[in-house]
């Protein structure tokens, strides 16, 4: 495990004076040699911006696509899921905060097994998995190492996805974007007040623009997770204003999953969202307009179920880990022909 496996010059930097700022997100951290940025993985060596976890996971697992709220996405399918340290969106809720508030300083990155691109992809067709998902933290803050993977992925044939806040530069995005099959977007507010609140973060607008792009203009299967906070996002006006955002720039078929918040965190002393809290999240996004709306993070609710907004038929089976019978072909209904919007 070399340094120069641990730090590589990283990509999006400006040189300002004596500083260099960071451009792959909308923090623009402008860092002085020895600093790292606020998603403490990149920082300035030597005086180059560095990425300073490329190839370097704190999470493998190999799982069921429905794991990551991806539904209508390749459904019964098993995917690799790679995170590391760090994160550029710091939620106060975070459920995987032991990495994604943690840094790559004192050491902390050359304790990771460096994984090169070539063996993360040997691996997951290795456990038998059709792609590959970046997840657990915001996949951009080692967006170099997630566009080699993606690469090397695509041309063995799997497929790849991202589960991401989208807080990044327009730049950032088009970077990897034309190697992404499918995108789960992390609708955490209503407003620009609620994403600050819950990430530190200053601009939901830039991160509703990436969601748009990548549906709009880079053709990405969209599906969009809220998890909902009691006292927090839960009230009807900011529901109703959510799935309306998600009918009116990502369209009506988009699957909307609205989960149950576990304490932890910063946010221990909440106590886990209500299943009628969640129940009535749901018949407000279909009140909007939404066809595919589902409950997450309940064992056993029936709205696991796709069913088929026609013909009134499950489409889709699955109980609380994976789909177990499809009833889909070529992404329609089997029974009735309608549009389901999977891709199979």
């Amino acid at each position: 495990m070399t340094a120069g496996r641990q730090e590589r010059k990283a990509l999006f930097a400006e040189r300002d004076g004596a500083r260099v700022r960071c451009t792959l997100c909308p923090h623009l951290c402008l860092l002085e040699e020895g600093r790292d940025g606020i998603c403490r993985v990149r920082g300035v060596r030597d005086g180059s911006l560095r990425t300073l976890v490329y190839g370097r996971p704190a999470t493998v697992a190999v799982d069921d696509i429905e794991s990551k709220q991806l539904y209508h996405f390749r459904p019964g399918t098993r995917v690799m899921s790679l995170g590391t340290l760090g994160c550029n969106v710091l939620c106060s809720g975070c459920q995987n905060w032991q990495i994604s508030h943690a840094g790559a300083g004192k050491g902390e990155a050359e304790k990771l097994t460096y994984l090169s691109p070539g063996k993360a992809v040997q691996a997951a067709k290795r456990y038998k998995a059709a792609g590959v998902v970046f997840t657990y933290n915001e996949p951009v803050v080692w967006l170099e190492y997630v566009r080699d993977v993606f690469v090397v992925g695509k041309e063995a044939g799997l497929y790849t996805a991202l589960a991401t806040a989208g807080y990044m530069s327009d730049e950032a995005f088009c970077c990897v974007a034309s190697h992404v099959d499918a995108v789960r977007f992390d609708l955490k507010a209503p407003d620009e007040h609620g994403y600050q609140q819950f990430t530190k973060a200053k601009e939901a607008g830039q991160a509703l623009s990436i969601a748009i792009q990548a549906k709009e203009v880079y053709g990405c299967h969209m599906e969009v997770v809220s998890n909902i906070i009691p006292g927090m996002n839960d009230g009807d006006e900011g529901l109703h204003a959510m799935a309306s955002w998600i009918v009116g720039h990502l369209g009506p078929d988009t699957p909307w999953h609205v989960t149950r918040f576990s304490p932890d965190f910063e946010l221990s002393y909440i106590l886990p969202t209500p299943l009628a809290t969640l129940e009535r999240a749901a018949a407000i996004g279909r009140k909007e307009g939404l066809r595919f709306v589902y409950v997450g993070n309940v064992q056993g609710h029936a709205s696991r179920q796709t069913v088929c907004p026609s013909c009134g038929r499950t489409a889709i089976h699955r109980d609380d880990r994976t789909a177990t019978q499809i009833l889909v072909k070529g992404g329609c209904c089997a029974f009735c022909g309608e549009d389901l919007n999977v891709v199979q």
